[in-house]
């Protein structure tokens, strides 16, 4: 091992930041050190403080700030954070990239403490909300109101860069200058409505994200020359499905259609068709429609509205599977025997022509024994059957296989014509949701397993093994609350033990909460160029096939089957193309879909304050679904989330991080105890809603007359 080797992993212990203590552990000489220390800050690998008497290793991260100033700061690629207290982030900005060092924990957040070093890169290119007109002796000027509480930024805008912009606008505008920490300039680059307009903070949080709704105008011009409906000259080397009732089905409210399927008996079991639109034979390499695809990454559903990775003419037009029309597919047949398991798959181009576009509304009323529908669908009744029994045959394998069933629960918003939440609503899934997962996890699976067999590229869907020391703290939670013994075992953590684990608490009031805790506690799913498989799916080979209307990897997938596997004429040229692309779209997509994932929550965040708003002084019964040192997160029937502050408890309570709960004298609150509450404060902008216990509110207005 080297001196620097030495002595970085001497830094890297707790306490160790003087020379005096890096002779101690290392047993180098003082001057040594003092030679090393210099030569790796001058290369930028630690930092010391002014005075040259205190070292620390200089990491790199993004720093998140919380509207009260402090933050946290998340190093790439690693699931260890940081906290930031307010008077050490040193003029950074919410979303920057920053060079930091650290310090020992601090009490309050159980996390080591960070002090910002430099700003490396502003990450906010613009300041998103209201402009104000402001008229004084000096004149008028012009500034932005920012609608993000994380960038409360002084945004100021000279008359000449308005650009057609008025007083009372909601704009877009870019930063073209930082003056200080806390002082922009901009010019305004886009207006997206006024204060009022209905739906106006969804675009607003959308437009935040980067996703537009308009297109480029030479994408537009583009998609002039894609035609509306099938040439028949476009069936040629294809594979016809034409004979097969092949069916869609969606939700009621779906306007794009990128799945069919189709099952038949065979001797061994059944025979699933997958049938996928082939969108990659309109989206093509060095087109601007390409461009603007691989720009947005993915389409983001946001309450009432689809931002579409592809424009209309394609996702709800030609590339759509709908009913009774030609549609160009590429398909993944696939035979399943009575166990379960694959024994034989084909892959192909073809073409096909929906029988019914079908809801999972109605087909699971069919499963459920209604009448008029059977009738209704009698040419297609006897395969969904047939379907639903193929389905549970590849569920069941999948659950033998480790499989864990993540119960996430997902809430439909329901909005007025004035763009204001009316409605929350639980989406289930039933057994026509669980059967198209099923078909189409399959599909997934399959195709990647034959491209990593054929030593192809495939742009994979990895989910890697999580941090055992996360899991066993869910594990031990489990066993504090239920009296479970969920045991850790004593080498790596397989999905099986996680499987098991969930399924004892399935019947228990903190299962939402702890399977909450346990999604938390796995890492993120992403795409990547590597075949590291599927922890939660406990799958080898994974990839996303299925969706190419809607997401980008899947549309690589499918150029990688047309240029290697189903027109291999220029395979060298076509393999280096992919080998040299296939890394960077790996980071690009899993950037863009975890942007979509924030800008989905954070709209139903703000919707959740929005509604809650003309609910202030109500009473409802919720459950704990989290706890913290500040307090208590309570989840409502309807989903939506709120915060009881330990400030505004009668009681004083103390966390006891064991078992995760809050303690007073006389009183104990656990995750997963149904509470009632009422809701007394929203801040929309802050996306925060503030809870009282019932018994604690009507203290409250006692005392206060």
């Amino acid at each position: 091992m080297t001196n620097e080797e030495i002595i970085i992993n001497g830094l890297k212990r707790p306490y160790i930041h003087s020379v005096f203590d890096l002779v101690k552990i290392t047993h180098l000489s003082k001057n040594t050190i003092i030679n090393v220390l210099n030569k790796l800050e001058d290369e930028g690998v630690i930092y010391a403080n002014d005075t040259h008497k205190l070292f620390y290793i200089k990491l790199v991260g993004k720093i998140q700030l919380k509207s009260q100033g402090f933050g946290f700061i998340k190093v790439e690629d690693s699931d260890k954070e940081y906290h930031v207290n307010e008077f050490d982030t040193h003029g950074a900005l919410n979303g920057d990239t920053v060079s930091f060092y650290v310090l020992p924990s601090v009490k309050e957040s159980n996390l080591d403490s960070a002090v910002v070093i430099d700003i490396i890169e502003h990450n906010n290119k613009f300041v998103y909300g209201l402009l104000c007109k402001k008229i004084n002796k000096k004149g008028t000027s012009y500034f932005i109101a920012s609608y993000d509480s994380n960038f409360n930024m002084k945004a100021q805008v000279s008359e000449k860069n308005l650009n057609g912009a008025i007083e009372g606008n909601i704009v877009a505008a870019e930063i073209l200058e930082y003056n200080s920490s806390k002082k922009v300039t901009c010019t305004i680059s886009r207006v997206l409505g006024y204060k009022d307009d209905p739906g106006v903070e969804i675009a607003l949080i959308a437009e935040k994200y980067g996703f537009h709704t308009e297109f480029s105008e030479q994408t537009m011009q583009e998609i002039k020359d894609i035609p509306n409906s099938i040439d028949p000259n476009d069936f040629k080397d294809r594979k016809d499905y034409t004979n097969l009732k092949a069916i869609t089905i969606d939700g009621k409210d779906s306007k794009d259609f990128d799945d069919a399927v189709y099952v038949e008996r065979i001797k061994e079991g059944f025979r699933l068709y997958v049938l996928i639109a082939d969108v990659s034979y309109y989206v093509r390499e060095g087109s601007s429609l390409n461009a603007d695809a691989y720009l947005r990454g993915t389409s983001v559903y946001l309450a009432d509205r689809v931002i579409p990775m592809l424009p209309q003419k394609l996702s709800n037009g030609i590339c759509s599977l709908n009913e009774g029309e030609y549609r160009l597919v590429n398909v993944c047949e696939m035979d399943i025997d009575l166990s379960g398991k694959l024994i034989n798959y084909e892959l192909h181009e073809g073409i096909m022509k929906s029988a019914h576009r079908m809801t999972y509304e109605d087909v699971n009323k069919m499963f459920n024994g209604d009448i008029s529908l059977q009738e209704k669908y009698a040419d297609i009744y006897p395969m969904l059957n047939d379907m639903l029994e193929c389905s549970n045959l590849i569920r069941t394998m999948r659950y033998k296989k480790g499989a864990i069933d993540f119960d996430t629960a997902e809430y439909k918003v329901t909005l007025d014509s004035n763009g204001d939440p009316i409605e929350f609503n639980l989406r289930t899934r039933d057994k026509a949701e669980l059967m198209i997962e099923d078909f189409m996890l399959k599909a997934n699976e399959t195709v990647a397993y034959h491209l990593n067999i054929s030593n192809l590229p495939c742009l994979y869907r990895v989910h890697e093994e999580p941090d055992d020391e996360r899991v066993n703290d869910v594990f031990n939670l489990i066993n504090n609350l239920t009296g479970h013994k969920v045991k850790m075992p004593k080498n790596k953590v397989l999905p099986k033990d996680i499987q098991k684990a969930m399924e004892l608490v399935k019947e228990e009031s903190c299962y939402m909460a702890v399977n909450t805790l346990m999604l938390r506690a796995m890492k993120k799913a992403r795409y990547s160029e590597e075949s590291l498989g599927h922890y939660g799916l406990a799958l080898h080979y994974y990839c996303h096939f299925t969706s190419p209307i809607r997401r980008y990897p899947d549309l690589i997938v499918h150029r990688i089957l047309k240029a290697l596997v189903f027109h291999p004429d220029k395979f060298e040229y076509e393999m280096h193309n992919f080998e040299r692309f296939i890394h960077e779209a790996g980071i690009d997509t899993s950037s863009q879909e975890r942007k979509s994932i924030d800008c989905e929550r954070e709209v139903d965040d703000m919707l959740a304050a929005k509604f809650m708003q003309n609910h202030i002084g109500e009473s409802y019964t919720g459950v704990i679904d989290s706890i913290t040192s500040f307090g208590m997160f309570v989840m409502l029937d309807n989903g939506i989330e709120g915060l009881i502050h330990v400030t505004r408890m009668f009681e004083r309570y103390n966390l006891n991080e064991k078992l995760m709960q809050l303690e007073s004298r006389s009183n104990t609150f656990k995750i997963g105890q149904k509470v009632d509450i009422v809701c007394t404060d929203v801040d929309i902008k802050e996306r925060k809603i503030d809870f009282m216990l019932k018994e604690d509110y009507e203290k409250e207005v006692k005392v206060n007359g």
